[in-house]
């Protein structure tokens, strides 16, 4: 199998680049044939996994952070071609969900090597896809200021905490209609999570039950609280306990529509996309992921 090998050497504030040649070295080791392309820009990612496609590698790996891996998934989804991850940026929050950690670079190569693929949900916005989290609101925010000003001053999940802190200060719970399959609701919410895998924000287990290949959404909505009630919920997120809070919702659905009169910002695996409205619908082709066979088992929660 031949693997394309795309690498962000800036991600994790520049630890991707010193961990590249601990991977290389395993591959080689292990007898992977693969070719390394190296990261240059914003976006450039999408292009080479797209070259990489049209030159007939069977898989592209990207090896970065969930921006990084967000940019492949746009360059490889419906080509048929397997994708691989190496976590190594500041947030690696889809790894999370299966246990493939930035700090067991060795395990995520494992997991490649091993050639267990599994077939898995995506998301899309339009043209654009997305593997791990969308959301519009306060969490779309904090995405916005922990890439800018908290990547500045803060690393790792630390970035995260800092930038939510800081809109704290700033934003205030905007009135929405979300429409679930058809189902429409109107909330004032301080956010709105569409979730096909399980974390975001540097480790905020936002949908504990979200499972790929049930094509379906975990959508967990936030209604309007005081700041103290939402900075007392934070703790309780990382561990996924918030979703019995009484202002938290957890739904299901394949399609989720969300407008408002207010300029609310959303984002997807991370990175900024736009304001509202906006459409969020499971991809029509699931995507071959190298994957352990597992998902870990976590206590249930009531979809309503």
């Amino acid at each position: 199998m031949r693997i394309a090998l795309i690498v962000n050497k800036v991600a994790g504030n520049g630890g991707c680049g010193q961990k590249y040649l601990g991977v290389a070295g395993y591959f080689q080791s292990a007898g992977i044939d693969f070719t390394p392309m190296f990261t240059e820009k914003p976006g450039h990612a999408t292009e080479l996994a797209r070259q990489a496609v049209q030159a007939g590698y069977e898989a592209v790996v990207s090896m970065g952070g969930d921006g990084t891996l967000n940019e492949v998934v746009n360059g490889v989804a419906g080509s048929g071609v397997i994708l691989g991850f190496i976590p190594a940026g500041s947030g690696n929050d889809f790894g999370r969900t299966f246990g493939v950690s930035s700090r067991d670079t060795v395990g995520a190569c494992q997991v490649i090597a091993s050639a267990k693929v599994r077939e898995i949900n995506i998301g899309r916005i339009g043209e654009r896809y997305f593997i791990n989290i969308a959301g519009a609101g306060f969490d779309a925010e904090v995405g916005l200021t922990a890439n800018t000003w908290g990547k500045r001053y803060f690393r790792g999940y630390l970035a995260y905490v800092a930038s939510i802190l800081r809109q704290l200060v700033f934003y205030t719970p905007q009135e929405v209609d979300i429409e679930l399959d058809g189902q429409v609701r109107h909330a004032k919410v301080w956010f709105v999570a569409i979730a096909n895998a399980r974390y975001f924000g540097g480790g905020l287990m936002i949908a504990p039950q979200a499972e790929l290949d049930d094509d379906l959404f975990d959508v967990c909505i936030v209604k309007e609280i005081t700041k103290l009630e939402l900075i007392k919920m934070i703790p309780k997120v990382f561990k996924g306990e918030h979703v019995h809070h009484q202002a938290v919702e957890m739904h299901r659905a394949r399609r989720v529509r969300i407008s408002s009169l207010a300029k609310m910002a959303v984002q997807a695996d991370g990175e900024v996309l736009g304001i509202l409205p906006q459409e969020f619908h499971i991809a029509e082709t699931k995507q071959k992921v190298f994957l352990p066979l597992r998902t870990p088992t976590l206590p249930q929660y009531i979809i309503k």
